[in-house]
């Protein structure tokens, strides 16, 4: 039996545990990101759970928003708890907006700072001093390697758990 066919059938063999959570932040190029558990099937899980872009794309999505709901089922592996499969989620707004016909409305804006290092920063609209957190993910589905204070961007914002953020940037 091959390595891959030997990790499917472990994989299918594995039975998980129910988690209802909410999405820390997902990058979709380095193809993982956290789930913060807010309640789990018959225990306490007081740390956040490692979700791969394999598990998106069984679902049938590529990428997920921070603050969306998440019923998954996890397991405990060597690494930590991963998810295993999703059963439900809240699609990422630009998916929904997109199957509705709808266009994404653009704002401009400009780079407060970023470091990415730290992977956030914040933009602010141009002539309103109201900051919106940024985070590196965003920046990178747009294919850009960096941002510079003082750059100018057309982007999408959001409400997230934290307040008003960036969705989407227009290359």
């Amino acid at each position: 039996m091959s390595e891959t066919a030997e990790q499917v059938s472990k994989v299918s063999a594995e039975s998980g545990v129910r988690l209802i959570g909410r999405i820390k932040w997902f990058d979709t190029v380095k193809g993982y990101g956290f789930v913060v558990p807010e309640s789990v099937e018959g225990m306490v899980l007081n740390q956040d759970v490692m979700m791969h872009v394999s598990c998106l794309r069984d679902y049938g999505e590529n990428s997920a928003d921070e603050g969306a709901r998440i019923v998954c089922d996890i397991v405990e592996r060597e690494r930590g708890w991963q998810v295993l499969n999703i059963i439900e989620m809240d699609r990422p707004k630009t998916a929904v907006l997109r199957d509705r016909g709808e266009a994404m409305v653009f704002e401009r804006a400009v780079v407060k700072w970023f470091n990415a290092a730290q992977g956030f920063g914040f933009v602010n609209r141009m002539g309103d001093p109201a900051d919106i957190f940024i985070h590196i993910s965003v920046m990178r589905k747009a294919g850009l390697d960096t941002l510079e204070t003082g750059m100018e961007l057309d982007i999408v914002t959001g409400s997230g758990q934290k307040g008003e953020n960036v969705l989407f940037i227009k290359k």
